[in-house]
């Protein structure tokens, strides 16, 4: 029997254009299972990438497709009906549909051979296809694209708006907890005076949970017109983090001020229109629906104002609720991703980025010509200095409407300091380098910084590292990207055996943890996975710190001497607690080995994760809930998403891994390669150029294609 979706795709095939030449592309698949896709067209290279993604997440990429089309409803029924209104008010496939023939040349061709492959592959296996899924349109790839820069943006909107509306869904990281701080990243460059091969370095370790949305995956791909290696959000055509010949870029999450709320009055007895100065609007209506997996069909109407989706309308007190986001109705992100795959140096790479398609996120880069970069990068609105734009605005003033933003050369940048680095872990950018080339707090234009941290405790350990004198070999700048120490404890634990040895004396339970304290004090503060001091550090800062489980900079600061009794007995009571918090774990035995909580699952196997996690933070991590008192369901899920290192040398060499892999498909043959690299804190090479490829196996596939006429 022929299914719906082989159907579906056929019938999308014979409504293409007739193809008019033959063309081929060659992937190569290394040991870890990394496509690099070979073709002398663009078009040949987005078609080996969907053919090869489709051949390890399928589902996961189609199911990204159906979150920004809002349809989920179609995979999970009504329980996805709140997160597809999001979607289906945010329109980023409706925008992304129809400026896609205006997209320039290289961006359409990548695309629309992407969508090929993959809905070619679908044809050619349909035993692999969703009953729930259809051929993808070209465009859909790049609206899964721009997904993530709406992540943080959303959350904001909800904490802004709650006073006078409920919050609207946003795409769920998987991990439950608050605790698990999800928006994270370290990323680092070196410049050629500090490293011992005189190039300079670019490192990426980006912070995502390991879900299908947030999910990446790892390619090389090249083509006539570009050549780029690194991830791609599962479901994107290109890579997010990656590296050209001659640029290397990361990314880190940051805190400007993209996004407002406004407060709409609706005209008297006619709540279809809204007050906008002088004039009367009426409200854009659509009627939208949502399929049910029984065929059932829901339908509503969703508005849109001048200031973006409404949200919410109260119309006993006559008021609607708009969300306006600085990357709203934006469609330009491919174009301005294209020309930083083609950038030659970081000039160029700053011209690209002066186009401000991208809501948020640092830039942390480097050429091969020597020059680092950290730039505090965003898509930030003027707004005049008398404006609170932290609370809902008046949507019936003209005036609180953007138009103009903040030049991205006007933005927090710290290029080629004297001490030879950059670092943002996510961190304010006054605390990149801790010298006087560091932008001075305040000296941005207003909302460009609006929040976050001025210092993190990772931020602050990578900057203590970074700035030891010397160069770096490429073993100690990998050994530093993959670092597990856990941050916390080495200041933590020369408070604690200050106040152990003045005050432990007078504690009433001293006999109670002294095998507890000893535990933690006899620890190094590595993430040993035969140990239990580990688990037990874990959970004693859990108790520490309370529900937040956050540890603060200051507080690893603190001067032992300077701890009082009450700080002391805090410290003692915790560890009563941690206990407690153990026995649920694993009743018996009086240590839990790091090794056996702290795991990955994959493929039907278990691997002990030797790093640290929050809030025992180390800077390569893997998190997990250990408050779940079942030790057999614990699993990490969210953490070091992809850890990689780039160096800007001739020929371009790199190493990285990923922590869940390039697939799930249990047949092929390197599905957990990667995650046997990542719990034990390896990484692989990750070859570039045709003399790396044959210093590795690798499996060849040729596919053959039908290249459309150009335009």
């Amino acid at each position: 029997m022929i299914s719906c979706a082989l159907i579906a795709a056929i019938a999308l095939s014979a409504t293409l254009e007739v193809p008019t030449e033959k063309s081929q592309v060659t992937v190569l698949r290394d040991p870890w299972g990394v496509p690099h896709v070979l073709s002398e067209t663009d078009y040949g290279v987005g078609y080996g990438y969907g053919w090869a993604l489709a051949e390890d997440r399928l589902e996961e990429a189609l199911s990204g497709y159906w979150t920004v089309l809002g349809r989920r409803t179609e995979i999970d029924g009504e329980a996805a009906l709140d997160l597809d209104r999001t979607f289906k008010l945010l329109r980023l496939t409706q925008d992304a549909e129809a400026a896609f023939d205006k997209m320039p040349k290289l961006v359409k061709d990548v695309s629309t051979g992407f969508a090929d492959g993959l809905n070619e592959y679908m044809v050619a296996h349909p035993e692999r296809v969703p009953d729930w899924a259809e051929p993808i349109h070209p465009a859909w790839p790049l609206a899964l694209g721009r997904m993530i820069d709406y992540w943080i943006p959303l959350r904001n909107a909800n904490g802004q708006a709650r006073r006078i509306a409920p919050g609207i869904a946003i795409p769920s990281t998987g991990t439950g907890p608050e605790h698990y701080h999800s928006v994270g990243s370290n990323g680092w460059a070196l410049a050629p005076s500090r490293t011992e091969t005189g190039t300079a370095m670019v490192a990426a370790d980006p912070h995502l949970p390991w879900k299908h949305e947030f999910r990446l995956h790892e390619v090389h791909l090249r083509g006539p017109s570009f050549e780029v290696a690194g991830a791609a959000f599962v479901g994107v055509p290109l890579p997010a983090f990656g590296r050209t010949k001659h640029v290397a870029w990361t990314w880190t999450s940051n805190s400007p001020d993209h996004t407002d709320v406004y407060k709409l009055k609706l005209v008297e007895d006619d709540p279809s229109k809204y007050h906008f100065g002088r004039k009367k609007l009426e409200f854009e209506t659509r009627e939208v629906s949502y399929k049910l997996p029984d065929g059932a069909v829901f339908k509503e109407d969703l508005q849109w104002s001048v200031h973006g989706p409404i949200t919410h309308v109260n119309l006993e007190e006559s008021y609607a609720v708009a969300y306006w986001f600085s990357c709203y109705g934006l469609t330009d992100g491919p174009v301005q991703y294209s020309e930083m795959l083609r950038a030659e140096d970081l000039d160029d790479l700053e011209d690209a980025m002066s186009e401000l398609q991208f809501a948020h996120f640092n830039l942390i880069a480097a050429d091969s010509s020597g020059d680092i970069e950290f730039v505090y990068s965003g898509r930030v609105p003027k707004r005049p200095e008398s404006v609170n734009a932290k609370q809902p605005l008046d949507g019936s003033d003209p005036k609180l409407l953007w138009d103009e933003f903040i030049p991205f050369k006007k933005l927090p940048t710290v290029k080629n300091p004297k001490v030879g680095f950059v670092q943002n872990c996510n961190n304010r950018p006054e605390t990149t380098t801790g010298t006087k080339a560091d932008p001075k707090p305040d000296s941005a234009a207003p909302g460009v910084v609006a929040g976050g941290r001025t210092e993190t405790v990772r931020s602050w350990y990578l900057r203590q590292a970074l700035s030891k004198e010397g160069k770096f070999t490429r073993e100690e700048a990998i050994a530093l990207l993959t670092d597990g120490t856990m941050i916390p404890h080495g200041p933590l634990s020369a408070q604690l055996r200050h106040v152990w040895e003045r005050f432990g004396g007078e504690y009433g339970a001293r006999e109670k943890i002294a095998a507890d304290v000893e535990l933690v004090l006899n620890w190094d503060g590595s993430p040993d996975l035969k140990s239990g001091a580990p688990t037990l550090f874990l959970l004693w800062l859990f108790q520490l710190n309370g529900e937040s489980a956050r540890v603060d900079v200051a507080q690893l600061e603190r001067i032992p001497e300077e701890l009082s009794k009450d700080d002391a007995f805090a410290m003692f009571d915790a560890f009563k607690e941690a206990r407690k918090q153990l026995r649920k774990l694993m009743p018996f035995p009086p240590q839990i080995p790091w090794g056996l909580v702290h795991v990955l699952r994959k493929a039907g196997k278990v691997f002990p994760v030797a790093t640290g996690m929050y809030p025992g933070i180390s800077l390569m991590n893997a998190n997990l809930d250990l408050e779940k008192p079942d030790v057999m369901n614990l699993t990490c899920r969210i953490g070091s998403a992809y850890v990689a290192l780039h160096e800007l040398s001739d020929p371009p060499m790199s190493w990285s891994v990923t922590p869940i892999g390039q697939t799930d498909r249990e047949d092929l043959p390197y599905v957990t390669a990667c995650t046997e690299l990542f719990a034990k804190r390896e990484l692989k090479p990750l070859p570039f150029t045709d003399e790396q490829l044959a210093e590795v196996e690798t499996t060849e596939t040729v596919l053959e294609f039908e290249l459309p006429d150009s335009d």
